[in-house]
């Protein structure tokens, strides 16, 4: 699992363009900075993330505190992923609804 912490700056990660084929490197570096810019802004009070390429789909694997431990959560997210980090409000909009849902039960700050 990763930290939250990122290596990239969310406009570097604007610059990647998965488009759901085979992910390298760097389209998986991307990937890694806008999951990280998007967790940050859902404001969870503890979280580790890890991001992997799967079957044309980014798969998000989230661990966040609860109230009474930890809990895991796969998303799941296709090339709307790099769109909502390079400015697609609808996409990121979109995809922080739908991780809220999921991350309901997450302690928030």
């Amino acid at each position: 699992m990763n930290h939250s912490a990122r290596t990239q700056r969310p406009e570097q990660a604007a610059a990647g363009r998965w488009t759901g084929g085979a992910a390298d490197e760097t389209d998986l570096g991307h990937a890694r900075a806008a999951v990280g810019t998007l967790l940050e802004n859902l404001g969870l009070a503890a979280q580790l993330y890890a991001v992997e390429p799967r079957e044309g789909q980014w798969v998000v694997i989230v661990e966040c505190a609860t109230g009474t431990g930890w809990q895991r959560v796969d998303l799941h997210a296709g090339p709307e992923l790099l769109a909502a980090i390079r400015g697609d409000r609808d996409a990121r909009a979109a995809l922080l609804a739908q991780w809220r849902a999921h991350l309901a039960d997450c302690i928030y700050d």
